[in-house]
C-alpha cells in the first residue's frame, strides 16, 4: 500500500472513532460536563432555590446513575466554599438514597425515614423542592414520586404536613425560584 492510501486510511478509521465517541457522548453513555444541585440561599432577605453547577468527569451510562449521583450530592449539602457564600440546604445530611427508578416521566426516589426529620412546613416544602429540581434536572418535565424505605407514601414528614401521594413536579415548588428563571452559580469542582 503506498503512503497516500495509508494516509486516507488514517483519517477515515480517526473520522470513524470520533463519530462512535460523538455517538456515546450525545447518547449519555459518556456523561461529563456539569450538573446541577439545588440549594437555598439568601437574596433580596429571602430564601431562594438556586443551582449550584458542579463540574463531572465519569461514566455514567445509565440516567438512574446520574440522578443517584445528582441527589447524593444534595444529601452532602453545600461544601465549605458553598456555605461561605450563604447557601444552606433543608435536606438531613444523614439522609440515604436506597434506590432511583424511572418508569416512564417519574422518577421514582426511595430514602430512608430519615429524609423526613426536623422542620416545619416551609422547611420541608423547601425540601421537596430540592430534591424535585435537583432530580428532574435532565428532564425537567419529569415528576418525581417519594418513597420510604422501599413503600410509597401519602404523606412526607413525621406530622405529615405535606402530600406527596401524587408525583411533584417543578412547577410545584415555582413559589420557591426567584423570578422566570433562578441564576446558576459554578462553584466547585467534583
Amino acid at each position: 500500500m503506498n503512503t497516500q492510501k495509508k494516509i486516507i486510511l488514517s483519517l477515515v478509521i480517526v473520522w470513524v472513532i470520533l463519530l462512535i465517541l460523538f455517538g456515546f457522548v450525545h447518547s449519555g453513555f459518556l456523561f461529563g460536563g456539569k450538573v446541577k444541585v439545588y440549594f437555598f440561599q439568601s437574596q433580596d432577605n429571602n430564601l431562594y432555590l438556586v443551582s449550584v453547577e458542579k463540574k463531572i468527569k465519569q461514566l455514567m451510562p445509565e440516567k438512574s446513575e446520574k440522578i443517584r449521583f445528582v441527589i447524593e450530592k444534595l444529601i452532602r449539602g453545600p461544601d465549605q466554599q458553598e456555605s461561605a457564600n450563604g447557601f444552606i440546604s433543608c435536606v438531613p445530611a444523614e439522609t440515604k438514597l436506597l434506590d432511583v427508578r424511572l418508569e416512564e416521566n417519574i422518577i421514582y426516589l426511595d430514602f430512608d425515614e430519615t429524609v423526613e426529620t426536623g422542620g416545619g412546613i416551609k422547611e420541608i416544602r423547601g425540601r421537596l423542592s430540592q430534591i424535585v429540581y435537583t432530580a428532574t434536572q435532565f428532564d425537567p418535565d419529569a415528576g418525581v414520586k417519594l418513597l420510604i424505605n422501599g413503600k410509597e407514601i401519602k404523606s412526607f414528614s413525621g406530622e405529615g404536613i405535606t402530600e406527596v401521594e401524587n408525583p411533584m413536579y417543578r412547577k410545584d415548588f415555582f413559589d420557591f425560584i426567584k423570578g422566570e428563571k433562578n441564576e446558576t452559580k459554578d462553584t466547585s469542582s467534583i
